[in-house]
């Protein structure tokens, strides 16, 4: 059940709005939809307190570490269905992987180190663990971070955030609003003349910057840093035209790999059972997790011109970059 109500919070358009929520973030909605309105017919359909439980589930108690391991870790319902889903419905083979073999290979192991029961693999699930990895990282180069999706997040992002502070003002007011609601405001919106005026004309005529200038995948910090002082010369050699830079970053596994070095390393371990000794670090079994980056960065310039040189301010940014 947590599994189909953890995500119930989301505020249209999803992750786009979540800088404009009256609360930290949308799992706070979740909780009060799980809690305030759905909990009478969560508790009588199921048992006594069952929305207690799913609430405690959200708020990361430590009783029910075990449980919260399914909807928030590296092998959770959340993140292995959205692959499947997202790849059905763009049209793309790149996130798929074997999910019965994945479910087959879970077990129930005792951490080494907190001595708390979590979530395992048995001997052998790391090769299945390997290729729900490889799905993420194909999907996030492939589909999450293709250029037109990211500059689109970014139209949805400064439209909500401006919006949502007008609109939401109490949780309830999250659950008024779905996509269609609002794809009607950006139309009206787009024909007046107010502060969200151009960003939702963009949406709606679907005019968008372009793309003059990326990195590649696995942009580090000194790659990043320099992209950003190229961008501000950019912009002080084309003072007229519209710039814009995206610079996100998506995470794809945690687990501590032999080239981490400690002070970066994230500890999230899932853990693979040994016959006869103490169960492994996967990040210690798999030969192929260590070659996977743990995080993705593509940094993009956009351009939106006054004028039609969009191949000249391609060629000064790569000067820059060159430089």
């Amino acid at each position: 059940m947590l599994g189909l109500l953890h995500d119930i919070g989301h505020p249209a358009f999803s992750h786009a709005a979540e800088t404009a929520l009256p609360v930290k973030d949308h799992e706070e909605v979740s909780i009060c939809v799980i809690r305030d309105i759905l909990g009478k017919q969560l508790n009588e359909r199921f048992f006594p307190g069952m929305s207690d439980l799913l609430v405690r589930l959200m708020e990361k108690k430590p009783e029910v570490t075990f449980l919260r391991q399914f909807v928030v870790s590296d092998i959770d319902m959340d993140r292995t269905d959205y692959l499947r889903r997202d790849s059905l419905h763009c049209g793309v083979d790149y996130g798929h992987f074997d999910f019965h073999r994945l479910i087959e290979a879970l077990t129930v192991i005792e951490n080494p180190e907190t001595k708390q029961v979590q979530i395992g693999l048995e001997p052998g699930g790391e090769h299945i663990f390997e290729a729900l990895i490889l799905a993420r990282y194909q999907m996030n180069t492939q589909v999450y971070f293709h250029r037109i999706r990211r500059i689109y997040d970014k139209y949805l992002t400064e439209f909500m955030t401006s919006w949502g502070k007008e609109h939401y003002k109490v949780t309830e007011d999250i659950l008024k609003y779905d996509d269609m609601d609002l794809l009607v405001e950006m139309k009206a919106e787009s024909s007046q003349d107010g502060p969200r005026s151009n960003v939702a004309r963009r949406i709606i005529e679907r005019d968008h910057h372009r793309q003059v200038y990326e990195t590649g995948d696995g942009a580090n910090y000194l790659v990043m840093r320099k992209t950003k002082v190229a961008f501000e010369n950019l912009k002080a050699e084309f003072p007229d035209a519209d710039l814009i830079i995206d610079n996100g970053a998506a995470s794809i596994h945690k687990q501590v790999v032999s080239s981490d070095n400690e002070e970066d390393s994230a500890w999230d371990p899932i853990y693979v059972a040994r016959r006869g000794a103490p169960p492994k670090p996967v990040g210690e079994v798999s030969k192929i997790l260590s070659v996977i980056p743990k995080k993705f960065r593509n940094v993009r310039v956009f351009a939106s011109p006054p004028t039609n040189n969009l191949s000249e301010i391609a060629a000064a940014m790569n000067r820059q970059m060159a430089g």
